[in-house]
């Protein structure tokens, strides 16, 4: 009977996550609605050099960390791989926000002292873009770890940080990446959405969710000569500023002696702290997934728990590829044939 009620907890789950039963399938994507607004017609460089990056594999090999880097495996291709989808009107993206913010990032990284560090930040997406490029030409690897697509009737606004990598493509390729660089992974702050929504047939739910699985393990990164995390947010400088995935996996690094300084970022200099990160209740704590599955009708406060990105994550796109016109999409967004 326990057995039943946790299946029927997770059938009313994934219904409810749907909206209401099957959802209709959402329209073809329209380019010209994501890049409607906040593009401009000269990229990072003042030139034109973005247009070569509207090939899918030109952005790729722009952004994608050296081949015999440590930090590949964990490289994400799959908005860099959107751009095949949306060229005809993709453009280089710069809204006010990051013009806000790069005076005092910049600031702030040429001051900083990066050594034996590896970064995350975690920031709306074309703000973390800036600040990779910068840490870029400052010897660090920014790593994309951008796991969904753009579209029109998206939750996410993707397109911006899709913008943002073409926006800073020309700049960045014209370093050449080096295997030894340490990390900087660039984070979608927004990633979990409205966590409190259940999504409406309409809706392109193009959420996601990092596990602990996506980043390296401590072995690793002290195997690369990492001993601090530094991680870069909008919230503050206390334990509790990193978002609800990252909160287990940051938890186990400090479990390893990392040391972490929380950084806020804004327009001015940035405010930082050391922090030692504790575990917290989130979307993903065990005992709320447990009881949300047994009991459907029961809602925390962050009620949308781990199987409704998973669920997600894995089915939307063999249900919806035709919004992208073909079956080319595979499941989960990802894109296979890039090379290095």
């Amino acid at each position: 009977m326990k057995k039943e009620l946790r299946n029927a907890g997770f059938v009313s789950l994934t219904l409810g996550a749907l909206g209401c039963g099957e959802p209709v399938e959402p329209a073809l994507v329209n380019p010209q609605e994501l890049f409607s607004k906040d593009t401009v017609a000269a990229d990072s460089l003042n030139g034109e050099g973005w247009r070569k990056f509207l090939d899918a594999k030109e952005l790729h090999r722009a952004w994608a960390p050296n081949p015999a880097s440590a930090w590949r495996p964990y490289y994400k291709p799959t908005l860099i791989a959107a751009v095949s989808v949306v060229q005809s009107a993709a453009k280089p993206m710069k809204n006010d926000s990051v013009a806000r913010l790069e005076a005092g990032a910049l600031e702030f990284i040429r001051s900083f002292n990066f050594k034996n560090a590896a970064v995350f930040i975690d920031l709306p997406g074309e703000q973390s873009v800036a600040w990779g490029a910068m840490l870029q030409a400052e010897g660090l690897q920014p790593v994309a770890m951008f796991n969904n697509w753009p579209h029109q009737a998206g939750l996410l606004r993707l397109e911006r940080p899709l913008g943002a990598l073409i926006y800073y493509a020309d700049a960045v390729s014209k370093k050449p990446s080096s295997e030894l660089a340490l990390p900087a992974f660039l984070l979608e702050r927004s990633r979990l959405g409205q966590k409190g929504v259940d999504p409406s047939s309409d809706v392109f739910d193009n959420r996601f969710f990092h596990p602990s699985t996506d980043f390296p393990p401590a072995a690793l990164l002290k195997d690369r000569g990492v001993a601090r995390i530094v991680y870069v947010n909008p919230r503050g400088t206390a334990p509790g500023a990193e978002e609800d995935d990252l909160n287990e996996y940051f938890v186990e690094l400090a479990r390893h002696q990392m040391e972490f300084t929380y950084v806020k970022a804004g327009p001015q200099t940035a405010e930082m702290a050391i922090v030692v990160p504790t575990s917290r209740t989130t979307i993903f704590t065990k005992e709320n997934l447990v009881q949300y599955v047994t009991s459907p009708s029961y809602r925390p406060h962050y009620y949308h728990s781990y199987p409704h990105y998973y669920y997600w994550h894995t089915n939307y796109w063999s249900r919806s590829s035709g919004a992208w016109g073909g079956s080319s999409v595979s499941s989960g967004g990802h894109s296979s044939g890039f090379s290095s």
